[in-house]
């Protein structure tokens, strides 16, 4: 006899098809319906589920594919990366990194840039749009001390060895497909939040990537800008916090101790 939590593993193993002891005896078949049979549509059921909200998150991965075979990736996908957390809207971080292993799509390394350019506007989407802050508070801080950018929760930054940003596009309603007939490696930097109920993208050089990615890492404001003066040593910071409290990216302004590294 199977203890609870045994029972609740050897559950999951079977839902996933994984090897496990036989269920069937550690089933109460005292009701009118097979236990079997109704284990199997929950069964069924999960991976309908699961694959339905793959399907929703990577729209345009679906369509480079092919839904038929997509399903069936995501399948197989589900079985070696099962939901780690109840909301489903979490589900498929590492999608776009499976992919890029499946040795049937090696031809086409766009695919898994796009999936993960996908992924992060499913973040971006779901994440809080908090007040943006004014520019006027950089200048409130004293003689002594230095900001620190406190960005938006939805920005994400990506960088990809192909064109990910385009081939999104062109499967927007006002897309045009007929520019990916020839898709090739280029390199992009894109940023992303959310704005209500949509998203905005940005493309970046690399000095201007450099410098949003020190700020998300929390390092300030300072090491920031060396970051991005080491890519490009005419980094213009004045356009770029302008574009950033422009786009209301910039929540809040921390001031510290200048010896506070």
């Amino acid at each position: 006899m199977l203890s609870e939590l045994e029972l609740q593993r050897a559950v999951a193993d079977a839902i996933l098809n994984r090897r496990g002891p036989d269920l069937a005896p550690s089933f109460d078949k005292g009701g009118r319906f097979d236990p079997m049979r109704r284990f199997n549509i929950y069964r069924n059921n999960t991976f309908a589920s699961l694959s339905a909200t793959l399907v929703s998150v990577f729209p345009v991965a679906v369509s480079l594919i092919g839904e038929r075979y997509f399903r069936h990736i995501a399948a197989s996908f589900i079985r070696v990366s099962p939901p780690s957390e109840a909301r489903l809207v979490c589900y498929g971080s590492d999608f776009a990194d499976f992919l890029g292993r499946l040795e049937d799509l090696k031809p086409m390394p766009f695919i898994a840039d796009t999936a993960r350019l996908e992924w992060l506007i499913a973040e971006a989407l779901d994440a809080p749009a908090l007040p943006p802050a004014n520019m006027a508070e950089l200048s409130r801080g004293g003689k002594d001390t230095i900001p620190d950018l406190i960005l938006q929760r939805s920005l994400r930054l990506l960088f990809c060895r192909w064109p990910a940003l385009d081939i999104w596009s062109a499967h927007q309603a006002s897309g045009d497909l007929d520019q990916l007939s020839d898709i090739r490696r280029q390199p992009q930097r894109i940023a992303l939040w959310r704005n209500q109920d949509s998203v905005r993208f940005l493309r970046l050089n690399g000095a201007h990537y450099a410098f949003l990615q020190a700020l998300k890492s929390g390092r300030g404001l300072e090491h920031a800008v060396k970051k991005a003066a080491a890519r490009d040593q005419n980094f213009d910071l004045v356009a770029s916090l302008g574009g950033l409290f422009a786009d209301g990216l910039v929540t809040r302004v921390r001031h510290q101790p200048a010896n506070i590294n």
